[in-house]
């Protein structure tokens, strides 16, 4: 595989992750709950996944392995739950941008447990994201307490399961990992669903939404995000990766009448310009995106 088509493939992961909260902004518009829209997309990748991981004979994860995995899925379940009902609350791209100061908090994780040295590059662009979260977060915001609250706790919870993944994965196959991680959220997602009363859509639109989120959004965007990886490597690859909430926010102005203020703008290229440099350095290994 060339190095263009490679970067081409992982645009294309960026634009499937990208587009999710544009799925489910409409799926939400025709009734779907975000516990239903949950649960019938990771069982609809999980379904698609499964088979590809039986034919290629992919060994699964075993014993205490397998229970980290699990924990994995719970934190995955946690995680999408507050994402995606922040997205009732709050405009997509506002809670785009605070999912994306994870990258900041897997860092200062990391160095509150020693797994990383503090040095004044690190320190800087700590400071650097902080001062755009609080631009961000002091100016004209578009939502509501509740919905920026639970896009802070998406965030501070992907960064938990990304430290846990980093721990994991490293000899286990990241389809197989990313197959136990779907089928405990499908669980997750799908008793809260059940607990919350949700029933099936009806309409086309809503289906079209979902599958769009579960095809496009997960197992596309997944496979394409991990063929690309192995040849323009993680580094390279997480910084592409910083064009989602971009590309949320174009979709959010474009398609769904958002609105973005100066404040939000300025803050979120500052937090964005330290995610960048803080990828160039070597990049954690995570199972699902």
């Amino acid at each position: 595989m060339s190095r263009r088509a490679a970067i081409l493939l992982v645009l294309l992961s960026t634009l499937g992750f990208g587009s999710i909260a544009m799925f489910a902004k409409i799926a939400y518009a025709a009734g779907v709950s975000p516990s239903l829209l949950l649960a019938l997309r990771f069982l609809l990748a999980g379904a698609f996944l499964a088979p590809v991981v039986w034919l290629k004979r992919i060994p699964m994860p075993r014993g205490r392995v397998l229970a980290g995995f699990i924990l994995m899925g719970a934190l995955y379940t946690a995680q999408s739950q507050s994402y995606f009902t922040a997205l009732m609350y709050a405009s997509s791209g506002l809670v785009a941008l605070l999912l994306y100061i994870y990258p900041i908090l897997v860092t200062a994780l990391a160095l509150l447990l020693g797994w990383e040295r503090l040095n004044r590059r690190t320190l800087t662009l700590l400071a650097l994201a902080t001062a755009g979260l609080a631009i961000t977060l002091g100016g004209k915001l578009q939502g509501q307490p509740l919905g920026i609250g639970l896009g802070l706790l998406a965030a501070a919870v992907y960064a938990v399961y990304i430290l846990l993944g980093n721990q994991l994965t490293r000899d286990t196959h990241p389809l197989a990992a990313t197959l136990v991680v779907l089928g405990i959220a499908a669980i997750g997602n799908g008793a809260f669903a059940i607990a919350g009363g949700s029933r099936l859509p009806h309409s086309a639109s809503a289906w079209l939404a979902i599958a769009a989120i579960a095809l496009f959004s997960t197992v596309l965007a997944i496979a394409a995000f991990l063929t690309g990886i192995k040849r323009i490597g993680a580094a390279q690859a997480s910084i592409i990766s910083t064009l989602e909430p971009v590309i949320t926010l174009i979709l959010g102005v474009a398609l769904l009448d958002e609105s973005i203020s100066v404040s939000q703008l300025i803050g979120g290229t500052l937090v964005l310009t330290a995610v960048i440099l803080l990828a160039q350095r070597p990049a954690l290994r995570v199972a699902a995106g």
